[in-house]
């Protein structure tokens, strides 16, 4: 599947050095009640519906997919419901986050243009560990909780609270990977009118429990980003090639960035060494997406591309769907084409030459009716060859692949891909997206957001929902420690893999 594009939504951020805000009145400070909210965030949510229905793939008549149009109708209807309730902009905020959410896939969003500057917190960030919510970060007076695990807070179990307040508005709460990185907002505080702020929480640390009354303050939000970050638990690999123990490690963080390249030269340039490794290690930590592409060129680097297309299919052939999906061929679809065409693709002629081809299928295909620019009626896959008859891999030792819960987008893609050429999984459980590809986002009409669509469906006759995967073997330490990570992965991890 190439990948053309994935809008990102990062907000960076500095750590200075006082995390309070100074009291100037802000921490009292409360919008008054303003009606107007209700037209402004209704005719949004019908404007979003709209972005979804026309454009997205899922919502096309010919493609029968009844439960993303149940999902769709069912999420329009409870939007408008809380809308006609807004009074302030952070309710607004929250109704249109609420319905991305309820879509069931992370590149469908609601992205405001303009964020809570100053959210309040309670001192205390929670990272979710097993089934657990567990203090990792604190100010003072909270800093004797370090370590000790929320049992519950106003009577409501951690459990509970997390759902109702979280899924719903920060996580599809049905994906584990998305509990995790939802997590830290648990005590967090943007004003969202839906959800209730918890008075009084209890602890449990070293055998004995303790009740504690919040102190909600503000906090800048480029302070408070960072710290939520680092409480999700999650890795970054970084980029390069390296030995470790007797095996080797391959990191690789992203998908798309200038780096990966430099991975993948080296790795062809040691294929034959790695191959001959007692394991070779392929890190996916932090990874997000980009191109999958990438992680077929590492495997016929490592296996020999006669074993990995005997496994996975010959990777130019498509039963349908087209080589880069099929596209669903409205106006504004259309016109995004031709916009990625003549500016994000000027400057690369390959680039313009596979993109042109689907942009003119898609103008052709809407010429004559048709809702996609190739077709959605997928004929069985050719039988696979028997085991005994594939060639065989060419890569002697064992192949284990590390994920975290940040594994999203075209990430899913290789690790299912890698799965399936013998892979032993091990960190986390990733998060989970569908098949639906190529975002775009446009500004909703009171300009105070942005929402995305989707446009294309990469392999119309594959179920819709992709992830997330489970590890073979589950890593429950700090994912983000490298060093302590290598030490289990040589001394439990290379035993236990297949």
């Amino acid at each position: 599947m190439l990948i053309l594009r994935l809008i990102a939504v990062l907000m960076c951020a500095t750590l200075p050095t006082l995390a309070q805000i100074p009291s100037y009145g802000i921490d009292s400070f409360h919008a008054p009640a303003d009606r107007r909210w209700a037209g402004i965030t209704a005719r949004d949510v019908d404007a979003a519906y709209k972005l979804l229905l026309e454009n997205h793939p899922g919502a096309a008549p010919a493609l029968h997919d009844t439960s993303f149009q149940h999902r769709l109708a069912e999420a329009h209807a409870a939007a408008l419901t809380r809308a006609h309730t807004v009074t302030s902009y952070n309710g607004y905020i929250f109704t249109l986050a609420g319905f991305a959410t309820a879509m069931g896939d992370k590149h469908i969003w609601s992205r405001p243009a303009f964020a809570v500057a100053y959210p309040k917190w309670a001192g205390i960030l929670l990272s979710k560990r097993g089934s657990s919510y567990v203090v990792t970060d604190t100010e003072r007076p909270q800093a004797s909780l370090l370590g000790a695990e929320l049992l519950s807070c106003d009577n409501i179990s951690a459990a509970d609270l997390a759902q109702k307040s979280l899924g719903g508005f920060h996580a599809d709460w049905t994906v584990g990977a998305q509990q995790t990185q939802a997590a830290p907002w648990l005590l967090v505080d943007e004003e969202n009118p839906f959800i209730h702020k918890p008075v009084a929480c209890v602890f449990s640390k070293d055998g004995k429990q303790q009740s504690v009354t919040l102190a909600w303050t503000r906090i800048k939000r480029e302070t408070l980003l960072p710290r939520l970050k680092t409480a999700i638990g999650a890795g970054a690999a970084g980029f390069d090639v390296r030995k470790v123990g007797l095996g080797y490690w391959i990191a690789l963080q992203d998908l798309s960035a200038p780096q990966t390249d430099d991975v993948l030269k080296a790795v062809a340039a040691q294929k034959d060494t790695l191959r001959r490794a007692p394991f070779v290690v392929v890190d996916l930590r932090g990874n997000g997406g980009g191109s999958s592409e990438v992680g077929r060129e590492i495997a016929n680097s490592l296996m020999g591309q006669p074993f990995v297309d005997a496994r996975l299919g010959i990777d130019s052939q498509s039963n349908c769907g087209g080589a880069d999906g099929a596209w669903r061929t409205s106006e504004d679809n259309i016109n995004d084409m031709h916009y990625l065409l003549t500016t994000v693709l000027a400057g690369g002629a390959e680039a313009q030459r596979i993109f042109g081809e689907i942009y003119h299928d898609a103008k052709a295909a809407r010429a004559r009716g048709e809702e996609f620019s190739a077709s959605i009626h997928c004929p069985p896959p050719p039988p696979a060859l028997p085991v005994s008859q594939q060639p065989p891999s060419l890569m002697r030792g064992k192949f284990l692949l590390l994920t975290d819960n940040l594994c999203f987008s075209s990430c899913l893609a290789v690790t299912d891909n890698f799965r399936a050429l013998g892979a032993f999984q091990i960190g986390q459980t990733t998060d989970a997206a569908t098949h639906f590809t190529e975002v775009r986002e446009t500004y909703l009409p009171s300009g105070y957001s942005l929402f995305s669509t989707l446009q294309s469906v990469d392999d119309p006759s594959s179920t819709s929902r992709v992830g997330p995967y489970e590890p073979m073997l589950p890593y429950n330490g700090d994912i983000a420690n490298t060093a302590a990570l290598e030490i289990w992965v040589v001394k439990f991890a290379v035993p236990a893999a297949h």
